[in-house]
């Protein structure tokens, strides 16, 4: 952005005082580059590194668990979430059951329209951001269990796989709450395709073998990276949701 700057510099290539042109740009890392440059030969006279004030929210009040159950397409994580919730709500937990993409119109637009992976990650993070400030802040503050049926770390693998480095997607998502857990479903991209055809639907544009082999692969190193749990996602719906019962149970025990 150019700005109108009031006071003169002196410019050592025209040897003369100027009015220079200001170019202020925003990084991603939380700072503001701001430059001046002689408005006649172009010479750079200043170069200042400022911080920039992003927004934030308040998330450290919380006193509840969030856990995301996270796996590439296929892997059982809405059926798997579901049973988890239904689990713990039977044993007295006071649970919410929630699933990204939130906003209807954000997702109808998302899965049928050919988006380029910056304006896509983009309205995954809006879209993140109103569904924690309508919904999983508000449950989390009144200490409940928030289940998430994806969380930020689909944004990391999915549109990692295209390519976006991890620095621009954490920074876009820099105001929200991470998940206190991660439960990571994987199986073979071969075996998450059968289940997906078994739907009787047409696949979306990021279920191809050669992209969910991508993500899977963008998943397991954020797995390693972060310290998710990862299960065999091959193995019995009730056998997994009874492991990650016993794997929130024993988080809610080192909270007391």
């Amino acid at each position: 952005m150019t700005m109108v700057f009031k006071n003169t510099l002196f410019c050592t290539r025209c040897i003369k005082e100027v009015v220079p042109r200001v170019i202020r740009t925003p990084t991603f890392t939380g700072e503001v580059i701001v430059e001046t440059y002689c408005p006649d030969c172009g010479l750079l006279l200043t170069r200042q590194v400022k911080l920039l004030k992003l927004p934030t929210r308040p998330i450290s009040e919380v006193k509840g668990l969030y856990v995301a159950i996270e796996g590439i397409d296929g892997s059982g994580k809405t059926l798997i979430a579901g049973m988890v919730a239904r689990r713990l709500r039977e044993e007295g937990y006071d649970v919410v059951l929630v699933k990204e993409p939130y906003v209807k119109a954000i997702k109808e637009y998302l899965y049928n329209h050919d988006v380029d992976p910056d304006a896509e990650a983009f309205l995954f993070a809006a879209d993140r951001i109103i569904l924690q400030k309508e919904v999983i802040i508000p449950a989390l503050r009144e200490g409940k269990i928030v289940i998430g049926d994806r969380s930020l770390y689909s944004t990391m693998a999915f549109q990692g796989a295209r390519g976006l480095p991890d620095e621009f997607l954490e920074a876009i998502n820099r105001s929200i709450k991470y998940p206190d857990v991660v439960i990571l479903l994987d199986l073979p991209v071969e075996i998450a395709l059968e289940r997906i055809d078994k739907r009787g639907r047409a696949r979306t544009r990021f279920e191809t073998p050669e992209f969910l082999k991508k993500v899977r692969k963008r998943f397991l190193e954020l797995a390693n990276a972060h310290g998710f749990y990862v299960l065999d996602a091959t193995k019995r719906p009730e056998e997994i949701a009874e492991r990650i019962v016993s794997i929130i149970e024993k988080e809610l025990r080192k909270r007391r």
